[in-house]
């Protein structure tokens, strides 16, 4: 015998449909308190963005991605309010790919912070539905599939997952939930090879790539492996639905994987960079490497242990393919895990965060053990039932270990600083904002200061993204890499006038000090708060992003950039702007042509414009070649 369990499903037991419900219903308690100890429902519909890990990162590149799709139908754009400009690409940011997909739905009318909180709500919602389905996959009957729900909405709240969570990796979360789902869609074409369970693979196929195109590349192997073992079984039509399935997972998705594959070569660092395996010995590691592995507390190991003992039963059990097919993916995301830990190159993706998905995997044959023991019991039924009550019960009482609730919102210390940058800074330069050390809860809300002021910034963004644009920035006593005191008050200068830097958010006393070293330069506006000093300085030099000839900045956005009145310089013929050059610019009128302004100092060259004389009205828009 190879098959899956048989059993009758959901339709056939609508007590246990209710139960499953009830699971979610818990869920829902559960994630309702990410959005405020007192009134949730307020935290979840208000206008207060999540300030916890990325999320407004996510967010800023989530509202750009969704404006632009609704326009072109497209989520790359030219950014200018970070960095001098820098392209907004599914590389940079991959994680902005659930808000966008929160968002666009929303429409333009919608508020973007509340879209975000409502999809991060409805993925959490999703977990136990995920762990149901892909238990039916694999023929579990529904008590089973119930446990199941409730051992992998446990999972979801356990520290490791939670941390995923709180750090904005939604697009990993989704990806892996998908996965989870594909892996039980497996299972079923294997035994079923219908439609029905075609559509189920093809559809967590297409959300899947669109949520992590590299997870789902990991699945690759565990793929190969099941088309090996299973294909002498079936025939052509099997065969051809399993092309069918990659296909109809990628079709829906290649609008933006072309876009993924053109810039990948922005990425830094690139995984192209092979770095040598590790040696055996070091990727085996010790057995004390792998007690963090199940990363979940007593439930974590009581999933993996039960796991490995449920998957044993389903092969005794004649179950072959379910067996094989969660032991294969278990197996691979250990593996996947322990080089993310030790290969510079799977580093580069956090491949390691893979390791909670293992845990995961095994809440299935969890599930199926326990549901086996309990249904030749008398009071099996009533123990799985007193199970989902009491995770209701957890989802909605006041019980420890319910989850702490994310940063929402800016802080009064924070909406003091966002007023003096509105009210004492002005369009006609930027501000150099000194960035954060990531770890410090809360750090990334500075990437919502564009939409909060209107201004343009160096840094502020992210100062560990993965693209060579956020080289220009100012942290850890350096300035665009070099130590302050490598730095000349003219080469200083000279960087003010590159960059435009009409004012400087210091966060840290030798920062604040080395800017106001020289009080001719700069002058203190204010001091502030955001988790320590800030000192907010204006510089005293010309504020123009015409570096060279002149013009009038009449509008720049991620949509145009539009001069007026401009003139190159007489001696070159030559327009200088301070902006970062991407390929993909467009200009009206055609007789003017665009260029590159290289500096040894900055990876990135900056915009240059070649005019055949003085212009009324210069149009540059870049439309993503």
């Amino acid at each position: 015998m190879d098959g899956s369990p048989h059993a009758a499903g959901f339709r056939h037991a609508p007590v246990w449909l209710a139960a499953l419900a009830a699971v979610v219903v818990g869920q829902a308690g559960l994630a309702l308190a990410l959005f405020g100890p007192d009134d949730p429902l307020a935290g979840l519909t208000d206008a207060r963005p999540v300030t916890s890990g990325r999320h407004p990162l996510h967010l800023y590149h989530g509202s750009l991605g969704a404006t632009t799709f609704h326009e072109r139908f497209s989520t790359s754009c030219y950014d200018p309010a970070f960095q001098a400009g820098y392209p907004k690409t599914p590389v940079f940011d991959g994680g902005c790919r659930p808000a966008e997909m929160f968002l666009i739905p929303a429409g333009r009318k919608a508020t973007p912070a509340t879209a975000y909180k409502l999809g991060l709500f409805a993925v959490c919602l999703f977990v136990p539905v995920a762990f149901a389905v892909a238990g039916r996959g694999m023929g579990l009957p529904p008590p089973s599939c119930c446990l199941a729900a409730v051992g992998g909405a446990l999972v979801w709240w356990s520290p490791p997952v939670r941390a995923t969570l709180e750090d904005g990796s939604v697009d990993l979360l989704m990806a892996a939930l998908m996965a989870l789902v594909f892996v039980g869609g497996l299972v079923r074409y294997a035994t079923d090879p219908g439609v029905s369970g075609w559509l189920f693979l093809a559809a967590s196929a297409a959300i899947g790539w669109y949520a992590h195109p590299i997870v789902w590349l990991g699945l690759v192997p565990v793929l190969g492996a099941y088309y090996v073992a299973q294909a002498p079984r079936h025939g052509p039509a099997w065969h051809l639905g399993i092309v069918g399935v990659t296909a109809a997972g990628l079709a829906p998705n290649l609008w933006w994987l072309w876009d993924w594959g053109k810039f990948w070569w922005l990425r830094q660092p690139s995984v192209d960079d092979f770095a040598p395996l590790p040696e055996w010995p070091r990727l085996v590691g010790a057995t004390a490497d792998y007690a963090g592995m199940a990363g979940c507390g007593v439930v974590g190991w009581a999933v993996f242990l039960l796991g490995i003992l449920g998957i044993g039963a389903l092969s005794r059990d004649g179950h072959r393919a379910a067996a094989g097919v969660l032991a294969a993916t278990a197996g691979f995301a250990v593996v996947v895990a322990r080089l993310g830990v030790t290969w510079p190159t799977l580093q580069v993706v956090a491949a390691d965060r893979v390791a909670p998905f293992a845990v995961a995997v095994l809440v299935v044959p969890s599930a199926y053990l326990v549901g086996k023991w309990w249904a030749a019991a008398k009071a099996g039924r009533f123990a799985t039932a007193a199970v989902v009550g009491g995770f209701v019960a957890f989802g909605w009482g006041p019980v420890p270990g319910r989850p702490a609730p994310l940063m929402l919102g800016f802080t009064p210390d924070q909406e003091d600083l966002v007023r003096a940058l509105r009210d004492r800074t002005t369009p006609d330069a930027r501000i150099l904002i000194e960035d954060l050390d990531s770890a410090r809860p809360g750090w990334n809300w500075t990437a919502l200061l564009p939409t909060q002021t209107g201004r343009q910034f160096l840094g502020g963004l992210d100062p560990e993204a993965c693209v060579e644009h956020t080289f220009c920035s100012l942290r850890a006593d350096r300035l665009n890499g070099r130590p302050f005191a490598d730095w000349t008050a003219a080469e200083r200068a000279d960087f003010c006038h590159r960059y435009n830097v009409g004012w400087v958010v210091c966060r840290s006393p030798a920062a604040a000090a080395w800017w106001a070293s020289d009080p001719a330069f700069a002058q203190e506006l204010g001091r502030y708060r955001d988790g320590g000093d800030v000192v907010l300085l204006e510089l005293t030099r010309p504020r123009t992003f015409v570096r060279h000839g002149t013009a009038t900045l009449d509008r720049i956005d991620r949509q145009k950039i539009v001069l007026s009145d401009a003139a190159p310089d007489p001696a070159t013929g030559e327009l200088l702007l301070s902006l970062h050059h991407q390929p993909g610019f467009r200009v009206s009128p055609s007789v003017v042509r665009v260029d590159r302004d290289p500096d040894p100092h900055d990876p990135i060259p900056m915009l240059k414009l070649k005019l055949p004389g003085p212009m009324s009205r210069i149009v540059l828009t870049w439309e993503n070649p």
